[in-house]
């Protein structure tokens, strides 16, 4: 009697699907983490370039890149070409099934061609030697070695660190024949990249509109819809995969999108401090690891949170430490300033009335001018008040309203004051 094999996987059975989609509504999960929260990502440069191993729980991926020589396709003479194969036989219970094996195989190598080939992150122009002729043909080879669930954002992860961590010797190209150099004659070349994508990957389950990010495989295969987004490091979006049996609406897939858009750019810059440390390590002899080393653990890992951490306390004791040293200066700008008001009070109070300290005879001359003032106002008021008794001659009554305060303004002017003192 022939027995269903994709029993024997986690999360297949009825039973095991209940408990995980009761546990979701719950905000619950199986290994004790939050909705939202993320394993913690491990990284293990080798010994050659190019070999990295990825652990993400109990997840492990091994990404290999190599390089040959050959020729561009008819459609893009001027371009390199990009390779991306992963191999998943390493899991048993994964290749009970040819089926299953085979729908699995295609789907994650098609994914991953979606995000570095199709939203073309690596400049293949660089990998050009001679225009339709000779070109670098780069390829990635992942070895699933666990498979505990999320196994493409392990496998983006590993051929982005690899792709990265890679050095290809350089070529000269003089009449026609090419020569390449050995590591002792010429230092090896890195590849170029346009950008970085990361994968983040979520489950979407029916009993509840919050979805679960970085799943195990128990909650991987349990899951009624998965959600596969890739952004890069300038947050922008590369791939976008959905499907399943529960409905996604707009305001699900752009909560994924924001918190996996923050994601990705983490990693890239953790990604990038691996690399600083795995250099300075290859500087000191007898620091590289081996392959041997990889698959037993003895190689000293790079963890996500432990860098993050050191690099958020490295930037919180920045930051106290220009408070400090800024303290002393803003307290010194401050007591000058206090000063500062206290002087220009001081001057305001003493310059208040400015006929105390001058002197008699300009006091007169100013008591005259008032005198000449109230006399030219007398002459004009009469005038002003026989016009006002027509009801036609309103308008000029407001005029000569307007011509006494007029006066006024200008009687008070340094040069009407010396007119009055010749007349």
């Amino acid at each position: 009697m022939y027995m269903n094999a994709n029993l024997f996987e986690p999360g297949k059975s009825k039973p095991e699907r209940a408990f995980i989609q009761g546990a979701a509504k719950q905000s619950a999960r199986f290994d004790g983490r939050k909705l939202n929260e993320f394993r913690d990502v491990e990284l293990t440069f080798g010994a050659d370039w190019g070999t990295v191993t990825v652990s993400m729980g109990e997840t492990k991926v091994l990404a290999q890149v190599s390089c040959d020589l050959g020729t561009p396709t008819s459609a893009r003479g001027n371009e390199g070409t990009l390779h991306l194969n992963v191999d998943i036989k390493g899991v048993a219970f994964l290749d009970e099934v040819q089926a299953t094996h085979d729908q699995r195989s295609l789907t994650l190598n098609s994914l991953l061609e979606r995000t570095f080939r199709s939203s073309r992150c690596l400049d293949l122009e660089s990998l050009c030697i001679a225009v339709e002729q000779h070109v670098w043909c780069v390829r990635v080879d992942i070895n699933v070695l666990n498979h505990d669930g999320n196994l493409y954002d392990a496998s983006t992860i590993a051929a982005l660190a690899a792709l990265m961590h890679f050095r290809r010797p350089e070529v000269s190209y003089i009449d026609d024949q090419i020569r390449t150099y050995s590591e002792r004659e010429r230092e090896l070349m890195p590849l170029l990249f346009l950008h970085y994508p990361v994968s983040v990957t979520y489950c979407v389950y029916k009993s509840t509109p919050q979805p679960l990010v970085d799943p195990t495989l128990l909650e991987e295969n349990a899951a009624d819809s998965i959600i596969v987004l890739s952004f890069n490091s300038y947050q922008e979006l590369c791939t976008l995969n959905a499907g399943g049996t529960a409905p996604t609406n707009v305001r699900t897939i752009m909560q994924c999108a924001r918190s996996a858009a923050k994601r990705s750019k983490a990693l890239v810059q953790f990604i990038r401090k691996a690399l600083e440390l795995d250099m300075e390590s290859r500087q000191q002899p007898k620091q590289v690891t081996g392959l041997v080393n990889l698959f037993s653990g003895a190689a000293s890992k790079l963890s996500f949170k432990h860098l993050m951490e050191e690099e958020q306390q490295m930037e919180v004791n920045v930051v106290q430490v220009n408070q400090t040293s800024t303290s002393e200066p803003v307290q010194q700008q401050e007591t000058l300033n206090e000063d500062q008001s206290q002087t220009s009070t001081q001057t305001s109070v003493t310059h208040m009335d400015d006929r105390s300290w001058l002197p008699q005879e300009e006091n007169a001359s100013q008591e005259k001018c008032e005198e000449n003032d109230q006399v030219h106002s007398k002459e004009i008021t009469p005038t002003g008040g026989k016009t006002a008794k027509s009801k036609s001659n309103r308008g000029k009554n407001k005029a000569g309203k307007k011509q006494q305060s007029m006066p006024k303004k200008q009687n008070h002017s340094d040069s009407e004051e010396e007119v009055t003192q010749i007349i």
